[in-house]
């Protein structure tokens, strides 16, 4: 320390140290945008260091100092790409509702959305599971356990027909399935409009889940872990 520093826990220290900080967040976050303008056009694996530090505006060495590596970049990219992705189907079904059905539907018009405004992030989120399959299964079990919690509810009014935890589960397994083809659908011709597709995933939500469906006596939820055992 210098005659002329602040002693380390002087207030102007502390200011200092701040400011700092802000900066040094503000210099991720860019390079973070940047890395994902970047990946958005060539994928994760194809992403250049290079590029994203010239998008950036930021030296190499700077990208390398908050970083250490390509691989931890791409690593911190594909978690806030994934989380996003995630958070989308998490989030986007509207309060107000207590009509399960009408709430997967506003939900799955509010995700549509979502993906016309960033039609490269499903793609992102594949190459998540085929690099991460770690991080890609957490986000799978966040999206699940909401989906049972949702579920449940919808029993408990009396909405859908009464089912056990690992029917649920499965069921949630084709919902999912169904919303990780909306990105190519988007792009069908001729493409059918986002109400006519909300209905038709509604129906079969409602073929699936309602007090309705058919459920093939081959199904025996109540039994999987005595077979598994067995």
């Amino acid at each position: 320390m210098t005659a002329n520093s602040p002693h380390p826990d002087s207030p102007e220290a502390s200011a200092k140290e701040r400011v700092g900080y802000k900066r040094s967040g503000e210099t991720k976050a860019r390079i973070l945008e940047a890395a994902l303008a970047e990946a958005c056009e060539v994928g994760f694996q194809k992403t250049s260091v290079a590029r994203v530090a010239a998008r950036a505006g930021v030296a190499i060495g700077v990208l390398n100092y908050h970083f250490g590596s390509k691989r931890e970049l791409m690593r911190r990219l594909m978690v806030s790409v994934h989380r996003d992705l995630r958070d989308q189907l998490l989030f986007a079904l509207p309060a107000g509702s207590e009509n399960f059905f009408e709430q997967e539907r506003a939900g799955l018009l509010a995700y549509i959305d979502y993906l016309r405004m960033n039609p490269a992030h499903a793609r992102l989120a594949e190459e998540v599971r085929a690099h991460d399959p770690e991080l890609h299964e957490l986000g799978i079990e966040a999206w699940m356990e909401q989906f049972l919690q949702r579920v449940r509810m919808g029993i408990d009014r009396g909405q859908i027909a009464p089912m056990e935890d690992a029917e649920i589960r499965t069921q949630g397994y084709f919902v999912l399935g169904a919303y990780r083809i909306f990105d190519q659908l988007l792009q069908a011709e001729p493409y059918p409009g986002d109400e006519a597709v909300a209905d038709a995933f509604l129906g079969l939500l409602r073929g699936g889940l309602g007090g309705n469906r058919v459920r093939p006596a081959s199904l025996n939820f109540s039994d999987r872990s005595g077979d598994a055992e067995r």
